[in-house]
């Protein structure tokens, strides 16, 4: 099948989805709260055969430990697969084929809405801005407002989505007064170059990837489409993962050392941007600056603090039909794991 054909169906089939999902309000799952997180303190030793299977997106997490020397020496292998946004990890979650993934605030959201076991085991926060809303090379709209009668575009189940859902209501319109279309990330910059979608929400590297050959073209960000997310980064696990004692302690391990990669790419731009934006992304190393200044340091919040930007984000969620009640984020935290960032960043 030839790619336009590929996207018209897609589009077809994200309609049905999204009429579907009106004609009930809900999606399905339990509104409760998650299941507690263990109490007993965390495992210490790795067995030596251990591996932590990782569930990656865009290859941040393999190049910035990578980069930082934080894959080095570990008494466990890493092995990374490839994945375009948290809903596919989360299947590969209920797959058993990982044991880690690195996700924004919304799949564990979704994950505890279905009644998926999935435990956050590291907390980072860059710029709540760091979603930015982009046009089709057709579409002069240049504010959230303009967008009124417009197809968005978004993936369900990501931080894209409760995005547009704040974009829409800081702007004063209803969902109902734009036809809301979800697509898969990949699938985005094609149904936008292509014009079968008006607008659409997207994340870097991707962003820039598609601005700078469209832009000439008339492509461009929409002007208000700031603080639209928590800015969460989150290191998940299946709860089952956490009961075996030897993976249990490799993951302790590995979130100290994200947390340590983290502050070291903080610290040295220019080599990031060398190793990530353009050696493995092939961006131009002036947009790789820009986009790392505009994505904002990672900075370490409590998990109390995060637990309140998370619970934000599920309330939007909720209040848009898109959850089936109001859900209890709290039990999602791993709290063993703040003493092992803190400890990370003490040392």
């Amino acid at each position: 099948m030839h790619r336009p054909r590929r996207l018209a169906a897609a589009l077809a089939v994200a309609a049905l989805a999204l009429t579907a999902c009106a004609s009930n309000g809900r999606t399905t799952g339990s509104a409760a709260g998650a299941a507690p997180a263990p109490q007993e303190p965390l495992p210490t030793s790795v067995p030596a055969g251990t591996d932590l299977r990782i569930g990656d997106q865009n290859a941040q997490l393999e190049v910035l430990l990578k980069a930082s020397g934080q894959d080095q020496g570990t008494a466990y292998k890493l092995g990374y697969s490839a994945f375009q946004g948290g809903p596919a990890i989360l299947e590969a979650f209920r797959a058993g084929s990982l044991d880690l993934g690195i996700v924004a605030e919304t799949p564990a959201i979704f994950a505890q809405a279905a009644q998926q076991d999935v435990k956050v085991v590291g907390v980072a926060q860059t710029s709540r801005s760091a979603v930015h809303l982009v046009t089709s090379p057709g579409n002069p709209a240049r504010t959230v407002a303009e967008l009124k009668g417009k197809k968005i575009a978004y993936t369900e189940g990501t931080t894209f989505q409760p995005a547009v859902l704040n974009a829409l209501k800081r702007a004063g319109l209803k969902t109902t007064d734009v036809t809301l279309v979800n697509l898969q990330v990949l699938d985005i910059p094609a149904a936008l170059q292509s014009g079968q979608i008006d607008a659409a929400a997207l994340t870097e590297p991707l962003a820039s990837k598609y601005l700078l050959p469209n832009a000439e073209k008339g492509a461009h960000e929409i002007t208000d489409d700031k603080d639209l997310t928590s800015g969460l980064l989150l290191l998940i696990t299946p709860g089952k993962t956490l009961k075996d004692p030897a993976r249990a302690a490799a993951l302790a391990d590995l979130t100290a050392r994200w947390t340590k990669a983290l502050t070291w790419q903080n610290a040295n731009e220019a080599e990031w941007v060398e190793q990530y934006y353009v050696k493995k992304q092939n961006i131009p190393a002036a947009t790789g600056s820009q986009i790392f200044r505009n994505t904002g340091t990672a900075a370490f919040p409590s998990y109390e603090q995060a637990l309140t930007d998370h619970q934000a984000i599920a309330d939007l969620l909720t209040a848009a039909g898109a959850l089936p009640g109001k859900l209890d984020v709290s039990g999602e935290f791993d709290r063993r794991f703040e003493a092992v960032q803190r400890q990370a960043l003490a040392g």
